[in-house]
């Protein structure tokens, strides 16, 4: 098993990092942008939330660094930014698939993150 140690202000990257990715609507746009780039209006259908919504959580994901926009005619594209992040995501699909129904019941972190 490997030991990473990493000073505070890594931690604290690190920890702002699973949280932007730990809402269920971001992590669900960050999936559909791992397969391609899309618009607005594609991720709208595929995550199923309204579009401001979906534009309030791109936001927070560009600001972040999560993903970067490509105007195209009347459109905006957005692509994931960061590197190696589908398999940072298959790795915790996989890491939480042993304890997935605890996760699913879990009550200590609060209603906001459900």
């Amino acid at each position: 098993m490997n030991s990473i140690v990493l000073a505070s202000t890594d931690t604290t990257a690190a920890a702002r990092f699973f949280r932007v990715l730990g809402d269920p609507t971001r992590l669900r746009i960050v999936q559909a942008l791992t397969e391609r780039e899309r618009t607005v209006g594609e991720l709208v259908s595929l995550v199923g939330q309204a579009q401001p919504r979906i534009s309030t959580h791109l936001a927070c994901l560009r600001h972040c660094g999560f993903v970067t926009t490509e105007r195209q005619g009347k459109e905006i594209v957005y692509r994931l930014a960061v590197e190696g992040l589908a398999k940072v995501l298959n790795e915790a699909f996989e890491s939480q698939s042993p304890i997935a129904e605890q996760l699913a019941t879990c009550t200590r972190i609060g209603p906001d993150w459900v």
